[in-house]
């Protein structure tokens, strides 16, 4: 093996990009308040109620975005001055000012060291050199998984799942039937990885009014990069997030790179969010009816914020999610999504029970009383993150570990926030959320030591760190090790960092793959499993209570999490930088219940293939 030349390439695209961009003489607008028009959610009392009103609104000029007789709910743009009139009428029960929410929270912006306003370009770190084998080991039946797996301790997400006992079993059925919905930024179905895998991609961002990532971020449109890129359609993923979600799930078998947890199944990119990463609230909603009306089997959702109930509009925000689940589950679709990544407790419906949500410095951020949105809706799957390992501090480091920046993979003894429970597997994640209202965990990974950020939490592992790696250096125990998720990532990929490999046995040439963390990407190992057992037990099929609870009783039993609350007396600096006056930036002494730290259990992707089950046969 021989050390790698990192090129950190800059395509004349990107200057294209920002060409473009500037031609069009968009700037960035902090509010909405000043548009001439509103994007409003309604609800209506009744079914006489919703057509008076929506005959009101067409005479008066506005345009119905989302329209749903059937639930009293719809999804307007109106004219400002006609917003006090709605307010007012006798039809309506309630409503709200849309909201943006933003995919990536303002941890994993920092993560990454970018923002949802940095000027869109592709973030491309080539690999040259030999990551693996000599050679692709010889693939004999369709089920044996591609050649990432040769790499110890890369693909550890899919061992903790048991995702490669599953894969020796058969497959049950498959495409066209199983099908998973991922409610995302797109998915890259141009990606060798999601060839053949993505059935429909379906482009919700053309209903927005206005456009968020050019209205509210200054930025291109995917029209616009599109365009600048030369990429094929404009639905695809040119932000990154989704189509990693996608290839976990269902990455195809193709004796190159790594494969999904469900590689037999149909991938539906229902696409709510362009670059930037945020959509509305009424767009993941449509999103949600859409795969019950199309007979979606599984929908795995990314986002998640928070609501105050006790604020009527947000309470109408809230409804709006709660009925659309519930239309959902009517229907046989199963909503599944992350926890949330700020280190809070969660309990019933999703509102938050516990002081303090771990945050950046300055901290002090409380969100008690709050709800959490989609993950707490009742009926959603909610979905805790487990970390690899958790790795021990030294009392010495490298000095190039130290100078790697926020990808050091050494951490001093003498630090003041030390690792807990160093040397143990399936800790709950330092950022996730957690409480009475889990179902699930799956691995969502974290960085080495498990802590926040500002407490120099630890490299991601390879490729990032470790020797003939991007940040090179001594770590040669960081081998192929991972501590959050690999997988893919879109070859259009503006927000998520993606590493590309030339002349590698193991990893094609010029195709994107990534390393994060999230309880998201939890999620999608939740969403995956639901759709192998559906697969495999036909009679759990379209029926969302039994399928999930079949899931939550057979999973791997966790027990031991010594993973804290976050604390509000720690007010200390943090280790690498940082200040934390307010308190809530590192984490305290009280550990987290196993049950509030991952609910039923880690999800199991053998548990239909267990001998001996037992499962009548339900007719549909």
């Amino acid at each position: 093996m021989f050390r790698r030349r990192i090129k950190f390439i800059k395509s004349a695209l990107t200057l294209l990009v920002i060409s473009l961009f500037i031609a069009t003489g968009s700037q960035p607008v902090t509010t909405a308040q000043g548009n001439a028009y509103r994007r409003l959610i309604v609800r209506t009392k009744s079914a006489a109620d919703y057509a008076a009103l929506r005959e009101a609104i067409k005479q008066s000029g506005g345009k119905l975005i989302l329209d749903r007789p059937d639930l009293n709910l719809m999804v307007v743009s109106i004219q400002t001055s006609y917003r006090a009139q709605i307010d007012q009428s006798p039809y309506v029960a309630g409503v709200a000012q849309d909201q943006v929410e933003d995919l990536l929270g303002p941890e994993t912006r920092a993560l990454i060291g970018k923002s949802a306003a940095s000027a869109p370009q592709p973030i491309r770190i080539n690999l040259k050199g030999v990551a693996g084998p000599a050679s692709v080991p010889n693939i004999v039946t369709a089920m044996t998984p591609d050649p990432a797996f040769t790499l110890s301790g890369l693909m550890w997400n899919m061992n903790r799942i048991h995702a490669n006992n599953a894969w020796q079993q058969p497959i049950g059925l498959g495409e066209p039937y199983v099908r998973v919905g991922v409610i995302d930024t797109g998915l890259d179905y141009t990606h060798i990885e999601l060839q053949t895998k993505v059935v429909q991609s379906i482009d919700f961002t053309l209903t927005e009014d206005p456009n968020i990532c050019s209205t509210y971020y200054g930025l291109p449109t995917d029209a616009q990069l599109k365009t600048a890129f030369g990429a094929p359609g404009a639905d695809l993923d040119f932000n990154g997030h989704g189509t990693w979600i996608g290839g976990n799930i269902a990455a195809r078998i193709n004796l190159t790179g790594t494969n999904g947890i469900a590689p037999h199944i149909g991938l539906v990119s229902l696409k709510v969010a362009q670059n930037c990463g945020v959509a509305y609230d009424s767009t993941i909603i449509g999103a949600i009816l859409y795969a019950a009306d199309n007979g979606i089997d599984v929908v795995n959702i990314s986002f998640s914020h928070y609501l105050n109930r006790s604020n009527p509009e947000d309470n109408t925000i809230y409804q709006a999610y709660t009925q659309a689940v519930a239309y959902a589950r009517s229907k046989g679709t199963v909503i599944v999504a992350g926890a949330g990544d700020e280190h809070a407790r969660i309990g019933a419906g999703g509102q938050v029970i516990g002081h303090g949500t771990l945050s950046l410095p300055p901290g002090g951020v409380d969100n008690y009383g709050l709800w959490q949105v989609p993950g707490g809706i009742p009926g959603v799957v909610d979905v805790s993150s487990t970390v690899n390992v958790v790795n021990a501090s030294s009392a010495s480091c490298p000095s190039d570990s130290l100078a790697a920046g926020s990808h050091q993979w050494c951490k001093l003894s003498s630090d003041a926030h030390q690792p807990k429970g160093a040397g143990q597997q399936d800790q709950l994640a330092a950022y996730s959320n957690y409480g009475p209202r889990i179902d699930l965990t799956a691995p969502g990974g974290s960085r080495k030591f498990n802590l926040p950020s500002i407490d120099r939490g630890g490299a991601e592992g390879w490729p990032w760190t470790g020797i003939n790696s991007v940040e090179g250096g001594t770590s040669a125990a960081d081998g192929y090790n991972a501590w959050e998720d690999y997988g893919v990532t879109s070859d259009y990929a503006t927000e998520i960092p993606c590493f590309t490999f030339t002349g590698d046995p193991v990893f094609p040439n010029n195709q994107c793959y990534a390393i994060i963390q999230g309880t998201s990407l939890a999620a999608s190992h939740v969403a995956a499993v639901l759709a192998v057992t559906a697969s495999k037990l036909p009679g759990l099929w379209h029926q969302p209570v039994l399928l999930v609870t079949y899931v939550k009783t057979h999973t791997v039993h966790l027990s031991g999490n010594v993973t804290t609350q976050a604390s509000a007396t720690d007010t200390s600096n943090g280790d690498s930088s940082g200040t934390c006056p307010n308190g809530y930036c590192h984490l305290g002494n009280t550990a987290i219940p196993d049950v509030e730290a991952y609910g039923a259990g880690l999800v199991d992707a053998f548990s239909p293939f267990w001998p001996n089950v037992f499962l009548p046969m339900i007719r549909r």
